[in-house]
């Protein structure tokens, strides 16, 4: 539509002058200047017609969002509003807890956290390049090791959850005394 119309307006001197010089009898715009301001505003007011419609629908589109959000509230349970202030809650401390940080900090701290965030971002890509780098052995060589450490962790937690109360305990236990161990042997001794 908007081609079509691009169209018109770059066409519209040309076509005013044939019409003007082929039609002049049958046309009520007896001057080529009148029929291209006549041209001029029809196309102007075609514009303004779809930039209308276009906002309206983006009105409307924003109005449902509103009422299908309204809906789900007045049908929500107390409990599950509650659960969901909660978490609108708990997101909007943590968005004010990270801008007060930020405030506060200096700016050696500040370009310190733009060099951590950086270096994230970089090895996501160094990541991605080296997938799309890599020739399809190397890809399925990766895969079979994510599938690897994915079914260990399947493996362990089905155990865990297999496993009897007793048996559960003795693996606490063993945790429990491994952590004490190596907080032991990794403390350095008083003086």
């Amino acid at each position: 539509m908007q081609f079509i119309r691009k169209i018109a307006v770059l066409g519209l001197p040309l076509a005013t002058v044939l019409v003007s010089a082929t039609a002049a009898h049958a046309d009520p715009c007896l001057s080529l200047t009148s029929c291209a301001q006549q041209g001029v505003e029809n196309t102007r007011n075609a514009v303004k017609t779809d930039a209308n419609q276009f906002s309206s629908n983006l009105k409307n589109a924003g109005q449902s969002a509103q009422d299908q959000a309204k809906e789900r509230w007045n049908n929500a349970s107390e409990a599950t509003r509650k659960k969901w202030e909660a978490q609108r809650d708990k997101v909007t401390s943590a968005e004010q807890n990270a801008k007060d940080k930020w405030n506060n900090a200096n700016e050696e701290t500040r370009k310190k956290w733009e060099a951590q965030r950086d270096k994230v971002t970089n090895a996501e890509q160094n990541a991605k390049d080296k997938w799309n780098n890599a020739n399809e052995e190397t890809r399925k060589k990766w895969e079979a090791q994510r599938d690897k450490v994915t079914n260990a962790g399947k493996s362990a937690q089905e155990k865990w959850n297999n496993a009897g109360q007793d048996t559960k305990n003795a693996w606490k236990s063993q945790k429990d005394r491994l952590k004490s161990d190596w907080k032991d042997a990794t403390s350095l001794p008083r003086l």
